[in-house]
């Protein structure tokens, strides 16, 4: 399910050094049971300091994946290259916020050692994007459709308040209110009043 390149990342993260780990992006969207073709490989490290970034960067190198920057604890991400890809590893889960207790708390196994983040905070960081476009917000409709008895509505209304997203969260469910085809009016309507609650 996952390239060969991408699993030397992971396995380099988490065998190696026991860095928490997660997909993120367009590439984690299936865990969601949202389906979306992408190019992009997004990984998210959450590593504690500067000589651990570097080992990580180091032990990449040995394995004929590099980078050309210079990363630094504070980036928000770098990109590495190697074997014909170009994944961002990220250094945070948004470039909107850091990693929390909670949010690492909440990792959930997607298969093997593939990780994501909890569908709450894996909105938060669709949301909290600072370039966020019109394919963030479909995703962000499309996860709550595919996942509405699935979500922890509490632990999302949590999340927003925490970064302070509840009035982009409210203006992406005017979507609903606004489905004017009636396609959605159903599942729309649960929806509203799943976050109301």
């Amino acid at each position: 399910m996952i390239s060969n390149f991408l699993q030397t990342i992971l396995d380099v993260a988490t065998a190696y050094f026991k860095i928490t780990t997660v997909i993120i992006g367009g590439l984690a969207l299936p865990a969601y049971n949202v389906a979306r073709t992408t190019l992009d490989i997004d990984v998210c490290i959450y590593v504690d300091s500067q000589e651990e970034l570097e080992r990580f960067i180091k032990a990449l190198s040995e394995q004929d994946i590099s980078t050309i920057q210079n990363p630094k604890i504070n980036h928000n991400l770098f990109t590495v290259f190697g074997k014909k890809n170009e994944p961002e590893i990220w250094l945070k889960p948004c470039d909107m916020f850091d990693w929390d207790e909670q949010m690492v708390k909440k990792i959930q196994n997607f298969f093997a050692n593939v990780y994501v983040l909890a569908i709450e905070d894996y909105i938060l960081t669709k949301i909290g994007r600072s370039d966020r476009s019109s394919t963030d917000i479909s995703d962000v409709i499309q996860i709550l459709i595919a996942n509405k008895n699935k979500l922890d509505w509490d632990y999302l209304r949590y999340r927003l308040k925490w970064a302070n997203l509840e009035s982009d969260f409210k203006a992406i469910l005017k979507g609903f209110e606004l489905d004017h085809n009636n396609n959605l009016k159903h599942i729309s309507k649960e929806i509203l009043e799943k976050f109301k609650n």
